[in-house]
């Protein structure tokens, strides 16, 4: 079984004020196709399919597109889960007219589906975000946990009356309660999949989601995750990652596309998945092409800035412009550099007296990857290769696991 896996679409997400809906049909377009060429049964989305609760009409008319387009008629399973972004009302609200096309909605963790045909595919509500089906005979049982707050996971999970009990177990721990009455329902010679929207202890954020941490009361040991899922698709985390300790059994698949200029470090994608009872699931990440990237110029002067603007006027790009300059960017000035570079989203002067100031202030702001990066760029004068990459992505995983997990490493 093929399974596709992706998320945090962020359909209608505004760029500095700009609609990136254009960006966002190509690279959906190019997802749809994924999924043809690599002959996908399944498409998991692991939630924020909108950017708001109340996406414009273009936004909802691009996501119902895509669906049907991803779907094939009913030919292939689309199943999708509600994010912190998303209206869940608002999702579920078109599950009975999309339903013949084999498209599963689960808006909240409350959603228990209907039993019947969903496309071509016979599908058996378990219970509340749980069901089963078969496909080419093989059985698959499938696990949905949407987006759940501190309040809502209490309201899900304790009936009245149980106060004491609710008090005593923190976040991670009633979640963890939850997976695991959930997972009752895998056996060994089934296809256990668990799809959620969550943080994850030791996942790297570099996106607008880090603005919904408070604290460390949301983020998730990847112990919570049922062992006897194969598979753990995630959402929440705009860059794609394995999550620290399971060996690539837990995964973030990352945004289609980075939604400021910190997701600019990371090339995106989704992830192919290939899964099969009582086996090791076996991933393959396939990178999404930028339509319109953002991009970062440092000029020493004016005059590189407007020369910068006029060589790259029919480049598709988005643009901070950041200009070392002695006095003011006067308005006359904007207006020439925009006439050549209308994308350009914010001019930055800096200032004599500000130059170290700044210097300081961006290395601190910087990641270690970046810093490699930027390392790498100035002493080879090209950018590492992927595999280079994956390489450093793997020692900083492992000394992340040793620093969760110190004890474990430790010899007698």
């Amino acid at each position: 079984m093929k399974i596709l896996h992706t998320a945090d679409w962020h359909i209608g997400k505004l760029l500095e004020g700009k609609s990136r809906l254009k960006e966002q049909e190509v690279v959906l377009g190019q997802l749809v196709r994924m999924a043809e060429e690599n002959q996908a049964d399944m498409v998991c989305i692991a939630g924020d399919i909108f950017d708001n609760s109340h996406p414009s009409a273009g936004a909802e008319a691009l996501l119902y597109q895509t669906l049907k387009d991803l779907s094939a008629n009913g030919e292939r399973l689309v199943v999708l889960i509600a994010g912190n972004h998303d209206q869940p009302s608002r999702l579920e609200a078109i599950a009975p007219l999309v339903k013949e096309h084999g498209i599963v909605i689960y808006g909240t963790p409350r959603t228990r589906i209907p039993s019947g045909k969903y496309g071509k595919f016979e599908l058996t509500s378990l219970e509340e975000g749980v069901f089963s089906f078969y496909y080419k005979e093989e059985k698959g049982v499938f696990v949905c946990v949407p987006y759940l707050s501190e309040k809502s996971l209490n309201e899900v999970f304790y009936q009245s009356g149980e106060e004491e009990e609710k008090e005593a177990k923190n976040y991670a721990q009633k979640l963890e309660d939850l997976f695991t009455r959930k997972a009752r329902w895998y056996q060994k010679d089934t296809v256990n999949l668990l799809m959620s929207h969550v943080f994850t202890l030791g996942s790297v954020k570099d996106g607008s989601e880090q603005g919904m941490m408070l604290g460390n009361s949301y983020l998730l040991p990847p112990e919570v995750f049922p062992k006897s899922a194969q598979y753990v698709a995630l959402g929440h985390v705009h860059r794609p990652q394995k999550v620290v300790g399971s060996k690539g059994r837990i995964r973030y698949s990352g945004s289609l596309l980075p939604y400021r200029l910190q997701e600019t470090v990371v090339a995106k994608q989704c992830c192919l998945i290939e899964l099969h009872p009582g086996m090791e699931a076996q991933v393959q990440e396939l990178y999404l092409d930028n339509p319109k990237p953002i991009e970062k110029w440092v000029c020493r002067s004016y005059e590189e800035a407007l020369e910068k603007c006029m060589e790259n006027r029919e480049r598709a790009c988005y643009v901070y412009l950041q200009i070392y300059t002695d006095t003011y960017i006067r308005e006359e000035q904007l207006k020439e550099l925009k006439k050549y570079k209308e994308d350009i989203l914010e001019v930055l002067p800096v200032f004599p007296a500000q130059q170290t100031e700044v210097g300081m202030t961006a290395f601190a702001q910087k990641s270690f990857e970046e810093l490699f990066l930027g390392y790498y760029m100035e002493k080879k004068g090209v950018a590492p290769e992927q595999e280079i990459l994956d390489m450093l992505r793997d020692i900083m995983e492992k000394e992340a696991e040793y620093e969760t997990n110190p004890n474990e490493n430790q010899g007698d």
